[in-house]
Formats: C-alpha cells, structure tokens, sequence
C-alpha cells in the first residue's frame, strides 16, 4: 500500500505507556507482522512493515547500522545489504543442522574420505 492510497491521515492515541495501537484495518492493508521499521524522515516518523526471519540478527543488525550512522532511506539500504549475509549464514546453520540429523556426519578424515570416494579422488 503506497503512501497515496490513504484517503485521510489517521488520528492515532497514544498511551500513558508512549504506545500507539494501529488500527485494524491499517494493519492488515499495510501488511504489518510482529515488527515494524521507524524512520525518521524531514516530515516526521515514518513508520513501515519490517519482515525478519531471525529477530535477534535482524535487531543486531539495525542497531548496529543506527550506531554507525546511518538513516532513513540509507538505513534501510544499507540493512537489506546486511540482511542478506546473515540469512545465508542462517541457510548454511539451518543446513549443518539437517546434516547432523540425518546422520551426514563425522570425523574430518571420514569426510574426506567420502568426498574422494564421491568425486573419484585417491591418495597418491
């Protein structure tokens, strides 16, 4: 939903707590999870859905991009750059994860081993 499909601003309370509560329909229209990114723009905050796969790195990853400086649009560039080193990390975890359940597993020269039996390789 882009900024021009709001018919009218919405009047929003804030709490005794200094929390907001997005209405409904809001919500569900711009596609809000769990989390959200708040940036601050020259008309004042903007606030925008934030997907995350893994909260904690997701989390590290903003406030360290935030202690370096970074802001609004070059924020958000710079933390999808981020982004997605972490969650190839997070695939290559989840992976060795997999391998050790099914057993894929072993001493070092066992798998070696087992690579030079797969691709035809032998001592010399």
């Amino acid at each position: 939903m882009g900024m021009a499909a709001l018919a009218e601003p919405l009047a929003i309370k804030i709490s005794s707590k200094r929390q907001i509560t997005i209405p409904a329909k809001a919500y569900e229209e711009a596609g809000f999870k769990d989390y959200a990114l708040c940036t601050w723009t020259d008309k004042g905050m903007f606030l925008q859905p934030l997907d995350v796969e893994d909260e904690d790195a997701t989390i590290d990853i903003l406030r360290y991009l935030i202690s370096e400086g970074y802001e609004g649009e070059d924020l958000i560039t710079q933390y999808k750059v981020m982004k997605k080193k972490v969650v190839s990390v997070k695939d290559k975890i989840d992976e060795a994860e997999r391998d050790i359940a099914e057993g894929r597993v072993g001493s070092a020269r066992e798998m070696q081993k087992r690579m030079r039996e797969k691709y035809g390789l032998y001592d010399q």
